[in-house]
């Protein structure tokens, strides 16, 4: 791994090493969001299949992006006769969910440390960067679903106040979580290196 140099001002180098490696860790990261998007496919279709198996038939990959396939009899009973697979795909961006994960290895890899320490924390703060992707993903499915179907909405027993709830963890899984997350993770895995910075 290169080691770029240490300018006298911690906050400067820092900032400086951090610039350096956003489009790098970026363009590593779109590439790779290909097999995220498999994994991530793997770990949602089993609960939506649990909790909606009358709607969901599972869920797949589409390069970058996700699908979630639906069973046309819930959809339209009398579109059967016009739909022999019985399934619809609905499409879902799984992209804008995992930025927060070049943004932290960004981060974790400006900060001072050895090589073995840092790949033991990267592994660290990528399960629970999935976390947050499978849980806005989550949001969004089961919001598309209760807001948009009828099927599922019954299913789900979904009251106003549930559907209310369900639009709030949508927005937190949306717009707070992903870039919230790598942040407090990197400060909480080196909070002594930013009490260097502050003093």
């Amino acid at each position: 791994m290169r080691r770029l140099p240490y300018p006298a001002n911690p906050i400067t180098g820092f900032t400086l090493r951090v610039l350096f490696w956003l489009p790098l860790c970026f363009g590593a990261w779109y590439f790779a969001t290909i097999l995220i998007a498999v994994a991530l496919a793997t770990l949602l279709a089993g609960p939506l299949i649990w909790l909606l198996p009358d709607v969901v038939a599972g869920v797949v990959p589409r390069g970058n992006d996700l699908l979630v396939l639906l069973r046309v009899e819930a959809l339209d009973p009398a579109s059967q006769a016009v739909a022999p697979s019985g399934v619809m795909a609905h499409p879902v961006d799984a992209v804008k969910y995992g930025y927060g994960i070049p943004l932290y290895t960004a981060l974790l890899l400006a900060a001072p440390g050895g090589e073995s320490e840092k790949m033991a924390r990267w592994l660290v703060g990528l399960v629970i960067l999935l976390l947050v992707q499978w849980l806005g993903l989550s949001a969004e499915i089961l919001k598309d679903l209760v807001f948009g179907l009828e099927a599922a909405r019954a299913h789900l027993g979904a009251s106003e106040l549930s559907r209310e709830i369900l639009a709030i963890a949508y927005q937190l899984g949306y717009l707070i979580l992903p870039s919230v997350t790598p942040v407090l993770v990197w400060s909480v895995q080196f909070r002594s290196y930013i009490r260097e910075l502050a003093t």
